[in-house]
């Protein structure tokens, strides 16, 4: 479900809610299940994007998520990582255990079951197909990362 206000966008399910602050360009992620919200900047939000692709590209990861390999019939030292860029986020998956740990270099770590991992990711996509959304990030792209445009890219 979205929800967009002058100053805030937001999308919630089961699972999580994201909120993006468009006045100070920041994201807070709350963990509906544990309790837990965690505030993150465009960087750290784009390398969340960033991991969760690369972690649902993984074809091994994928089976045991979806259980077209059973979990519970995996060597129980099997551990599934996916790093993401600089380490800003990182993930690793115990499959036995249904467990998804997020670890972020902000010092905080949550462990999620594997329909709060697909809840988040499908939280994430449906954010990141919505074109207010996506319109935000290009504008603090543009003003944090980007040239100064109106200078003629000149710094």
């Amino acid at each position: 479900m979205k929800t967009s206000t002058p100053h805030q966008i937001s999308f919630a399910n089961a699972f999580a809610d994201l909120y993006l602050d468009k006045e100070n360009g920041e994201f807070a992620l709350d963990f509906r299940r544990q309790e837990v919200t965690i505030y993150l900047t465009i960087h750290q939000y784009q390398a969340l994007v960033l991991l969760f692709q690369q972690s649902l590209e993984d074809e091994e990861f994928g089976d045991y998520l979806n259980w077209v390999k059973d979990p519970l019939e995996c060597d129980d030292k099997k551990v599934i990582e996916v790093c993401g860029p600089d380490h800003i986020v990182c993930m690793s998956c115990a499959p036995n255990c249904e467990r998804v740990k997020l670890t972020f270099d902000l010092g905080m770590a949550i462990d999620l079951s594997f329909a709060d991992f697909q809840g988040l990711s499908n939280l994430v996509k449906e954010a990141q197909a919505d074109l207010e959304w996506r319109r935000e990030l290009l504008r603090w792209n543009m003003t944090e990362n980007g040239p100064d445009f109106a200078t003629g890219g000149q710094d």
